[in-house]
């Protein structure tokens, strides 16, 4: 798995970071935060495996995937009802910190 390992962490983190299905997201984010974690355990491995510019890419990418969990976390879908009794669902509320 050496050649591929860069596209394939890469490949799963795009994924996650770009999912617009809330019920989707934590699976996404499981799998790219495994991916990860493999690479970076490889690269600990052999120290002359990847590059200096992926092992920031790979530590970024977890900072990323760190902080989509709390916004994904804090922003629940709401439910307002309308005066006419219909239900409009919102995507929830924005969150500053």
């Amino acid at each position: 798995m050496a050649t591929n390992d860069t596209k394939d962490w890469s490949e799963l983190f795009d994924v996650a970071l770009f999912e617009a299905n809330r019920t989707n997201l934590p699976q996404r984010m499981e799998r790219a935060t495994n991916a990860i974690h493999r690479r970076m355990n490889e690269l600990l491995e052999d120290e002359n495996a990847g590059s200096i510019s992926e092992r920031i890419a790979l530590r970024n990418a977890l900072t990323t995937l760190g902080d989509l969990q709390k916004i994904a976390s804090v922003r629940k879908p709401t439910s307002v009802r309308k005066p006419n009794g219909t239900v409009n669902r919102g995507s929830g509320q924005a969150v500053s910190g």
